[in-house]
């Protein structure tokens, strides 16, 4: 699958999350009875191997283990993700981190994602990527996005839409 595939079968799976009824619990079980979180893994591993070459799958491989951690399976369909997938994705950016290839996008990502101490401990042995998260200096979000374009781009844009940050009809 390509990128603009994979976005595609994320905004499908979450439009069947969000019509999910039933209790926490009962919502919790229908994402795994129904395959969601299993889809969602799969998606993860798909943008794992395309991080290789495609910057844009790096960062929403990235996002997604992020939101595994930071946000409930009934909520967003993400569930627990692939950990060599994870550790894939861990080893390409701490070789660009390394390298110093990223852009602006990925470095306020990073910073936004280093406020959740616990989400990437396991990641230890990633030195760039470990001095990355604890750095003192930190890429301030900016202050809009391209709504349009993130729209495009799986449950990692509708994330950053989700943001009053970036809601224009708030920020006013």
């Amino acid at each position: 699958m390509n990128i603009d595939e994979l976005a595609i079968k994320e905004q499908n799976l979450y439009s069947i999350v969000i019509k999910l009824e039933g209790t926490i619990e009962e919502k919790s079980d229908k994402v795994v009875y129904f395959g969601i979180t299993k889809e969602y893994r799969e998606i993860h591993q798909e943008y794992s191997r395309l991080a290789k070459s495609d910057l844009e799958a790096l960062k929403r491989a990235l996002f997604l283990m992020w939101y595994s951690k930071s946000e409930t399976d009934w909520l967003t369909g993400v569930g627990v993700l692939d950990e060599e997938s994870e550790e894939s994705i861990v080893e390409i950016l701490d070789r660009r981190l390394k390298r110093g290839i990223t852009d602006n996008e990925l470095d306020w990502m990073l910073d936004y994602y280093s406020g959740w101490d616990y989400m990437f401990e396991r990641f230890g042995d990633f030195k760039n990527f470990q001095n990355r998260l604890k750095s003192k200096s930190k890429t301030e979000l900016p202050d809009e996005i391209d709504r349009m374009k993130m729209e495009q781009r799986g449950q990692m844009g509708r994330y950053w839409n989700s943001l009053t940050r970036f809601n224009k009809e708030t920020s006013s």
